[in-house]
């Protein structure tokens, strides 16, 4: 692997090691560079490196839905100013920081009654305890690993948003939300997604959620992205309204 270290240093995250077991992982540097590097269908280039490089391997590895929920996890972990306090903090090297950030995700996923009992409990007793949950994918154990060698850290949750960001794309998943009047039927929720439908790759895959607001009388608002589309009978009587003199 210290070959492969060396080939990619230049454009590639360093850390060209596998710190988690049970998966396969690319075993040397053209590998690497390959699911690094060759672009899913459709993704799009991303401001930073490391989030395309996340995505492109973890599409290339097929666990393109196992990292996901891995990094939305560390979105809000990351965002934490005591978190990364106690990282700037901590002493180790990757390996070190990759073991404490499967030990924490793994925690993150005790219930509070379990919780409260393991505040008496050394760390390597409640590592044993949580080992019964989920663990990272280990793409995630790999790419945290290289952003500590990198010393891009402390972008995590930044970078964790863009791999959301690029995974909607490559995806193409398409937000939609319905805010009606009154709740709407199954059959006018279709109705509506047919006419969105219109305006959407016909290869979209649209992410549905509606919420109710009653003061819009009568009607709805479409949210399409970040498009805003206003059918309201609110709307309406609000232009009504701008025309009678004041």
């Amino acid at each position: 692997m210290l070959a492969a270290r060396r080939l990619l240093s230049a454009r590639l995250p360093k850390g060209v090691r596998s710190f988690a077991k049970g998966k396969p992982m690319p075993t040397s540097a053209e590998q690497w560079e390959k699911v690094l590097t060759t672009k899913p269908p459709n993704a799009p280039t991303g401001r930073s490196k490391y989030a395309s490089m996340t995505v492109n391997a973890a599409y290339n590895l097929d666990c393109i839905d196992a990292v996901r929920e891995d990094f939305a996890w560390l979105s809000g972990f990351m965002k934490d100013a005591s978190t990364l306090q106690a990282i700037k903090e901590g002493e180790g090297g990757a390996a070190d920081f990759v073991s404490d950030m499967g030990f924490m995700y793994q925690l993150s996923q005790a219930p509070d009654e379990e919780m409260s009992k393991y505040e008496a409990m050394e760390k390597e007793a409640v590592a044993k305890a949580v080992s019964k949950y989920k663990s990272l994918n280990p793409l995630t154990s790999q790419m945290l690993g290289s952003y500590f060698d990198e010393g891009v850290v402390e972008q995590t949750s930044d970078i964790a948003d863009e791999v959301e960001a690029l995974i909607r794309k490559v995806l193409k998943e398409v937000k939609v939300e319905i805010i009606a009047a009154a709740p709407l039927s199954d059959r006018q929720k279709s109705q509506i997604l047919g006419v969105v439908s219109k305006y959407v790759d016909k290869n979209a895959n649209i992410m549905l959620s509606d919420k109710v607001d009653e003061s819009l009388i009568a009607g709805f608002q479409l949210l399409i992205e970040d498009r805003f589309v206003d059918l309201s009978a609110k709307k309406s009587l609000d232009n009504l309204m701008d025309t009678i003199p004041k």
